[in-house]
């Protein structure tokens, strides 16, 4: 190989010595596909940036992963923001974002039934999301077995509050069936500490009645926590929006 040929090929190298991947999960529900465009950017530390660009066309239930090689280096991920070009509204449900020089620290980031769009009567235009931390928590629900209690339209979430903090899971994406108990697991978030409360959110009318949420850390030694619902609260994003539970030594 002569030298011009040989610094060709380090140069092009050069150009592209790093990976990016974002993981991108459209919600399963009805409309919210888009033909696009969708551009993300990525936040590093130091406040580096690199414009991952545009995504293009996202199906309703997909979930895609794109690559982008590049020769910018940004460090940890820490932030991605969102940022429409279309008025074609666009419901993601979680997007995970990591690089070729740091694998095993992935970044988290959940939409929380939140419409993008550049029409603002249809959603917002742009958001920026920071990860929450590198914890993992598992949600354990259970569901009444009375008459009507199972939702397949609730979309609710889980804020666990500690004694170091907050966090808030992602969408709990399944339907709940009388009497079924249902896990999800959610890495990204931040370790609260000792679990003292929860706070579930609802944000549709399709009435869910859960007996018990379990919480528990996905880590060696670690505890699950349950929640009961003594007081038979339905969830309803037209009548209780949210209920909080806390551990019977703590307040509500």
């Amino acid at each position: 190989m002569g030298p011009k040929l040989l610094l060709l090929t380090m140069l092009i190298g050069m150009s592209s010595a790093y990976t990016y991947y974002l993981q991108v999960k459209t919600a399963d529900k009805s409309w919210a596909s888009t033909g696009g465009p969708v551009y993300v950017t990525f936040y590093g530390t130091y406040g580096r940036t690199y414009n991952f660009g545009n995504l293009g066309k996202m199906s309703t239930g997909s979930d895609k992963l794109f690559t982008r090689a590049s020769s910018t280096y940004i460090g940890s991920i820490q932030c991605i923001s969102i940022k429409m070009g279309t008025s074609n509204g666009w419901m993601p449900d979680s997007l995970i974002a990591w690089a070729s020089y740091d694998v095993l620290h992935k970044a988290y980031f959940y939409s929380y039934y939140q419409w993008y769009s550049t029409n603002t009567g249809e959603g917002i235009n742009e958001k920026k999301f920071c990860k929450q931390g590198d914890t993992t928590y598992s949600i354990t629900a259970t569901t009444s077995n009375r008459w009507h209690s199972g939702s397949d339209n609730i979309w609710a979430s889980v804020t666990i509050i500690g004694s170091t903090g907050t966090t808030e899971t992602g969408i709990l994406d399944k339907d709940f069936h009388g009497s079924s108990t249902v896990r999800f697991v959610f890495p990204g978030m931040k370790d609260v500490g000792r679990i003292d409360c929860i706070i579930v959110k609802a944000r549709e009318t399709d009435g869910w009645l859960f007996t018990s949420i379990t919480v528990q850390k996905v880590a060696a030694g670690s505890r699950p926590v349950t929640f009961s619902n003594h007081g038979n609260v339905w969830l309803d994003a037209d009548k209780t929006r949210q209920l909080k539970l806390c551990n019977r030594s703590k307040k509500k």
